[in-house]
């Protein structure tokens, strides 16, 4: 449940960095929600995880659930830095962010359990089928995320 708290640590200080970076006005209020979205679904990603699968499908969930909360944090980011971009350069945006989000986490983990708070990983593929799900779920709620928006758009 860590991670949940960790989203917001980490997504308000990177969203005002590349702010200051790209010298553009923003404030980091008026998009909460998405935040709150993110801490949201990794508690239920968490909850999920610890009392109805305690296995490596539920760790699969677990990480999914950290794709959909990477893909909320990046609607934040964008809408807070009033990005705009075909949606061919966002998707690879979208990629990108998750692929850094999961790195950071395996690196994370591998971490703590280096430091002797227990293991992190169930086997050899563990930190691949964590990519995977982090993907999976980042590419799912982005594309039902386009698709509301889509249908809401046109009426």
């Amino acid at each position: 449940m860590i991670h949940a708290l960790a989203y917001v640590a980490f997504i308000l200080p990177f969203t005002a960095w590349l702010g200051f970076e790209l010298k553009r006005e923003h404030s980091l209020k008026t998009h909460w929600m998405w935040i709150a979205a993110a801490f949201v679904t990794g508690i239920i990603g968490s909850l999920i995880y610890v009392y109805i699968f305690p296995s490596k499908f539920g760790n699969f969930l677990l990480h999914a659930s950290g794709g959909v909360s990477a893909t909320f944090l990046f609607v934040y980011m964008f809408k807070t830095l009033r990005f705009h971009f075909n949606w061919r350069l966002t998707l690879v945006m979208l990629f990108a962010f998750v692929c850094m989000l999961g790195v950071l986490n395996e690196l994370a983990e591998y971490m703590f359990e280096f430091m002797g708070f227990g293991p992190f990983s169930y086997d050899s593929h563990d930190t691949w089928r964590d990519f995977v799900a982090n993907t999976v779920g980042a590419m799912l709620s982005w594309a039902i995320f386009n698709l509301f928006l889509h249908t809401t758009s046109k009426h």
